[in-house]
């Protein structure tokens, strides 16, 4: 009896998963707990693991495939059984029924994909599907033969980001020819990026090498204005980008927003973090202003429990773990890793866990647990030269902080004397169904009073 792998919930709020890459082809052993595919959900992307011993012997799902959480993406036979097992007839299939006719060549929109991935002709496969209709799996035995032929063909995995893979297929990058620069090797967007401005470069030089100097052509007319602009793409909106068009709107829409600002004095904050920089050992975390940014609103957290808390099912939840979200920017989009408990952690011990959530977050290997259960979110825009901005609301909490760069201004001291100072503008976006403005600006005032006076954290 076939044994389905079915595409499983990751969390609560998951529908579905999107196929990111198959770790495992048909015709291939695997074992129980063993992982078989990549999938990809609104948030991370997760390996899925075998459920049983058995023999890979059916995909329903191609590589880009959004499917629904329940449904079988794939079947296994077990041990001692047909290889060729096929599954129930009465299961259904992710890619569209029927079958695709061109000529006399009858085949599943899967195998005609997969056959011109590898530049085959579907005249030379044998199709063993009702009334000779040509499978995957038929695809697959004739890609097979070819390598035991020692044809030129290669469908050699290799280790890149979802985010890449997608950016190598719409600038037609080959990513066995790319250098990864990421953890492991792993392939990331710049580095597609990178590779096929070198193919363009490489193909002009070429082009120059052997072209005559030709001689100038008259040049046509302008031709009149476009009535619409042309386009460059269409970006589909899905995974990580329909997850923040949806909760972001369900934000705005449902969550009435206010914005309140105070300007920080920076100079005791950045000189802090320089101490930490230029004493810490070999080996150590590198500590950043986020990572004082976290500590100094876990501790102002703890002081106004109000801001710490959420608005559900028409009530206002106050949290006592205080868990620190901080936005991290990707190429497909924003993720919110949390610091779990980080009124309970020294500095040193967020700096390391920012460097590590960050780096594994670049590299899509955050789990679960690292996005799940934040009460206040953080979003540091001062690296890229961002002086002020307000930040949307991460439901179900009650507040985010906007956090500016630190640009020097004339500003005046507690003796009333005029002094030049690096200066940042941190602002709360609040949810004023659970706080006032009051409360907001007394948490603020908490803030300013610990980053410019670090000696309150202890």
């Amino acid at each position: 009896m076939p044994i389905p792998i079915i595409m499983p919930k990751f969390e609560m709020a998951q529908e579905s998963g999107t196929i990111v890459r198959w770790l495992k082809q048909v015709g291939e052993t695997v074992t129980k707990g063993e992982a078989v595919l990549e999938v990809e959900t609104d948030k991370i992307t997760m390996e899925v693991e075998s459920p049983a011993d058995g023999v890979l012997t059916q995909i329903l799902a191609d590589v880009g495939a959004t499917v629904p959480i329940g449904q079988p993406i794939a079947y296994l036979a077990a041990p001692g059984e047909l290889a060729t097992a096929a599954p129930p007839s009465t299961t259904p299939t992710v890619q569209s029924q029927g079958t695709v006719s061109e000529g006399e060549v009858r085949a599943t929109p899967i195998a005609r994909k997969l056959a011109a991935e590898h530049g085959i002709d579907l005249k030379q496969v044998v199709g063993t599907g009702r009334d000779g209709q040509i499978t995957r799996q038929d695809v697959e035995a004739f890609i097979a033969r070819l390598r035991v032929q020692s044809q030129p063909l290669s469908v050699e995995k290799v280790a890149a980001v979802p985010a890449a893979r997608r950016l190598a297929r719409e600038l037609e990058v080959d990513l066995r020819s790319v250098q990864g620069s990421g953890p492991g090797g792993r392939i990331q967007s710049a580095d597609v990026e990178r590779a096929a401005a070198q193919r363009r470069e490489s193909g002009m030089q070429a082009i120059a090498a052997v072209t005559p100097p030709a001689t100038p052509e008259p040049q046509p007319a302008p031709q009149p204005a476009r009535a619409t602009p042309a386009v460059r793409r269409v970006v589909p909106l899905v995974g990580m980008r329909r997850t923040i068009a949806q909760r972001l709107t369900q934000s705005m829409r449902e969550a009435p927003q206010f914005n309140v600002s105070v300007d920080v004095n920076m100079s005791r904050a950045l000189s802090l973090v320089d101490d930490w920089r230029t004493t810490q050992q070999e080996g150590k975390p590198k500590v950043t202003l986020t990572a004082l940014l976290v500590k100094v609103c876990a501790w102002a957290l703890q002081r106004h429990p109000a801001l710490n808390a959420g608005f559900e099912n028409d009530a206002i939840v106050e949290w006592s773990d205080i868990n620190i979200g901080v936005a991290v920017a990707m190429d497909e989009g924003l993720i919110v890793p949390v610091i779990h408990h980080a009124d309970r952690l020294n500095l040193l011990e967020i700096a390391a866990r920012l460097n590590d959530i960050a780096a594994r977050g670049r590299a899509g290997q955050l789990q679960l647990a690292d996005v799940q259960g934040g009460t206040f979110t953080i979003s540091n825009l001062g690296m890229f030269a961002v002086d002020r901005f307000t930040a949307i609301v991460n439901p179900p909490q009650a507040a985010i902080l906007a956090v500016g760069r630190a640009t020097k201004r004339m500003i005046v001291d507690d003796r009333d004397q005029p002094l030049v100072a690096p200066v940042a503008t941190l602002t709360v976006s609040a949810d004023h169904r659970i706080v006032d403005g009051a409360q907001v600006g007394r948490f603020l005032s908490d803030l300013k009073q610990a980053l410019e006076h670090p000696g309150l954290l202890l």
